[in-house]
């Protein structure tokens, strides 16, 4: 696919001329201790970074740009938790505290209090086959597993559920979300129970997202 047709698709999207249909899979992870024996990769050092660190350590961009990447933690309520090795940042994840922002479904949905979304994550492409995701996701609850966090991937993501299911997360709903002429609507299947929602637009499916309460929360 060429660059000015990516760039064409973009700006369709962005002015809601653009029709889609796309889904993600929700998963979480309740708060309960972390089982002994895990053990992070050897040769990297994993935390949280300060905004002023992103150029020094070589940021690898991917989702967002530099400039919005330095944004996201001057702004408090995001913080991105990376695998440095050399000075160099090798991969990263994003965890959203108060919002989480959606962006593949344009949707930004409130987090209750005590739960975050993780999101956004990289591995560079010399660091992949490491091991590096998942040692972020069991990083990040070995520091806070007093919380309960959630994460999502899109359904042909067969590594991210294979991963998901290596460290016990929960299947916890799909969302499929359809986009016509500038219209849009979702749709919510729960795992638990198989009750599904009906067609909802895009401030309800986000207050609804992360605000079902459910047994093991």
């Amino acid at each position: 696919m060429s660059k000015l047709w990516r760039h064409l698709q973009w700006y369709q999207q962005r002015l809601g001329l653009s029709a889609y249909w796309r889904q993600l899979v929700f998963y979480c992870r309740p708060p309960r201790p972390v089982p002994d024996g895990f053990a992070l990769p050897p040769g990297f050092e994993f935390r949280f970074l300060r905004p002023e660190e992103l150029e020094p350590l070589q940021y690898p961009g991917g989702w967002l740009s530099l400039p919005e990447a330095r944004q996201w933690l001057e702004r408090g309520d995001s913080d991105m938790l990376a695998a440095i090795r050399d000075n160099r940042i090798c991969s990263y994840l994003w965890v959203e505290r108060r919002v989480a922002r959606i962006d593949f479904l344009d949707l930004k949905a409130p987090l209750p209090a005590g739960h975050v979304y993780i999101s956004k994550v990289l591995v560079s492409p010399a660091w992949r086959r490491h091991g590096l995701a998942g040692a972020m996701y069991q990083c990040f609850v070995t520091r806070e597993p007093e919380l309960t966090a959630h994460s999502a991937c899109v359904t042909d993501n067969f590594p991210m559920h294979a991963l998901f299911s290596k460290l016990q997360w929960r299947r916890r709903l799909a969302i499929c979300s359809w986009r016509l002429a500038g219209m849009r609507w979702h749709r919510m299947e729960f795992v638990s129970d198989g009750s599904k929602t009906g067609f909802l637009g895009a401030r309800r499916a986000a207050s609804l997202l992360f605000s079902a309460g459910e047994s093991g929360w």
